[in-house]
């Protein structure tokens, strides 16, 4: 005869919920972390950074505005080309990154001045209130196509 232990009703739920509290433990900490939450104001994600509106219209203002203002469908083109080009450049920025390429800040200010140069101070501020941007947005704008073009030298036109 086999002896059988009886294990009260009450001892076998907390026995089940224990089971499926443990095992929704473990879910959770092997789940990845929840995205936040992405503002009205973006444009697109990329690997977790918002490229928004505003990133837009600065990268928009930074180009030459000299010449004919385009049509507003033409300007909302122009400026979906460039949003285009923004996930590109954020997409080599995390490889950089990955890779250690970076600009020194000797090299950034080496090449802000050169790009400054036969700009007298006030025609540059004036250019610069023109199209509602600071020098460190000039500034980051030209770091960012820097490290893009050390990278591209360093991974692909190097190895051509």
């Amino acid at each position: 005869m086999t002896n059988h232990v009886r294990i009260p009703l009450a001892d076998t739920r907390r026995l089940v919920l224990l089971t499926l509290a443990l095992a929704g433990l473990t879910a959770a900490c092997q789940s990845k972390p929840a995205a936040p939450p992405v503002s009205a104001n973006a444009w697109e994600v990329v690997n977790g950074r918002e490229i928004s509106r505003d990133d837009v219209d600065k990268a928009y203002r930074r180009t030459d505005q000299n010449a004919q203002p385009l049509a507003e469908d033409e300007a909302f083109a122009a400026k979906l080309a460039l949003l285009d080009d923004l996930i590109t450049q954020d997409l080599f920025m995390a490889k950089a990154r990955e890779l250690g390429i970076d600009v020194p800040a000797s090299e950034l200010d080496t090449a802000y001045a050169e790009a400054r140069k036969n700009i007298p101070e006030e025609a540059f501020q004036r250019e610069l209130a023109k199209r509602y941007l600071t020098a460190a947005d000039m500034r980051e704008g030209l770091r960012r196509d820097m490290v893009v073009q050390k990278l591209l030298t360093r991974e692909v036109s190097s190895k051509i």
